[in-house]
């Protein structure tokens, strides 16, 4: 070829093809590093909202039976596990004892914040805390699935308590409860989370196994 003629068609159309491929090649790898980056970022967001929601629930339950003018601050007759089910809770606990003078003050209307609740509504897909009559959404319409909020409730011997009537522990039932064991599952889209935490109720630590 003469250096003076330029380049032919041919090497034109080669140079435009080969650049067009490059570029593709690169808006490929792009597109798929941006899903997996999305799906990355998408699965710790669901793994980010189980770990906080069932932190919560576990900070709530661990004061069950709350008694702040009782020496040593739990107090072991306190009903602190009013209702268990497998899907609902429901602990009390005395804050509002004043001082070392007052005994508990035992008061526990529909509106008291001594009672909180926690429970899952199948058909929206959320957990909710309940305080009194008040109910707060701890997670998004769709993000729990069907039994994705689980109560397990184990005696002194870690066997599972399971009720012998309905779908909650009889009040004896639920004087034999020295631990819970809850089981929570978020998603969002294809990703989800699942975590599980055990709880020793600190108003029943003088429970033995027989």
């Amino acid at each position: 070829m003469n250096p003076r003629s330029g380049f032919t068609l041919l090497e034109l159309l080669v140079s435009v093809v080969s650049s067009l491929l490059i570029v593709a090649a690169v808006g490929s790898f792009s597109r798929a590093e941006t899903r997996m980056v999305d799906r990355e970022f998408r699965h710790l967001r669901v793994r980010e909202a189980n770990r906080r929601v069932l932190e919560m629930i576990v900070r709530e339950i661990r004061g069950a039976g709350f008694a702040p003018v009782v020496p040593g601050g739990f107090d072991g007759a306190l009903n602190g596990l009013a209702v268990a089910a497998e899907d609902r809770i429901e602990i009390r606990s005395d804050l509002h004892g004043a001082t070392a003078a007052d005994p508990p003050d035992g008061t526990l209307d529909t509106d008291s914040d001594e009672r909180i609740g926690f429970f899952a509504t199948a058909t929206r897909g959320t957990v909710s805390e309940s305080v009194g009559r008040q109910t707060l959404p701890l997670t998004t319409d769709s993000t729990v699935p069907r039994r994705g909020l689980l109560f397990r409730y184990l005696d002194p011997c870690g066997d599972e308590i399971l009720p012998t009537g309905g779908t909650e522990l009889s009040p004896d039932e639920r004087a034999r409860v020295r631990s819970i064991a809850i089981g929570l599952t978020t998603k969002e889209g294809t990703e989800s989370a699942s975590d599980l935490a055990i709880i020793e109720l600190r108003n029943r630590r003088n429970l033995r196994c027989p």
